[in-house]
């Protein structure tokens, strides 16, 4: 068994979240917000390459609401999710870590994913893995 090098507790966004990866003479990416924490989110996004890792900015958003939340991240990992992906575009997976004020962003964030760490609930727990975000 793998022992869990997280820094930070993950959570399941509860509810249709997306996040634009935005960043200056490049197209815009539009992903899902699989989870996050206090340090950073996890996206999954079709694409025909990847995110170099580095600074960049993300807006978070919900599905029918005017409300977006802007964030400067760093993209920590781009990874093609295997078996998921056939032909292009690919299926990713990456991880963005919150630059600046993490606990603000993460705060703001919450309510946005509509997470509630005072009442933890089994399926809001993600199984460990080795990335660190």
């Amino acid at each position: 068994m793998r022992k869990d090098q997280r820094r930070h507790k993950r959570f399941k966004a509860q509810s249709e979240v997306f996040a634009a990866f935005v960043m200056p003479g490049q197209p815009i990416i539009v992903g899902r917000v699989l989870d996050l924490s206090s340090g950073g989110v996890g996206i999954q996004y079709l694409g025909t390459g990847k995110l170099q890792t580095g600074p960049t900015g993300i807006k978070i958003f919900r599905l029918n609401s005017s409300h977006m939340e802007r964030a400067q991240s760093t993209v920590v990992y781009d990874l093609e999710v295997p078996g998921e992906s056939w032909i292009l575009p690919k299926v990713h997976r990456c991880g963005v870590k919150f630059d600046g004020n993490a606990s603000d962003i993460y705060a703001r964030l919450k309510v946005l994913c509509r997470i509630h760490q005072d009442r933890p609930r089994l399926e809001q727990d993600l199984p460990s893995t080795s990335l660190d975000l």
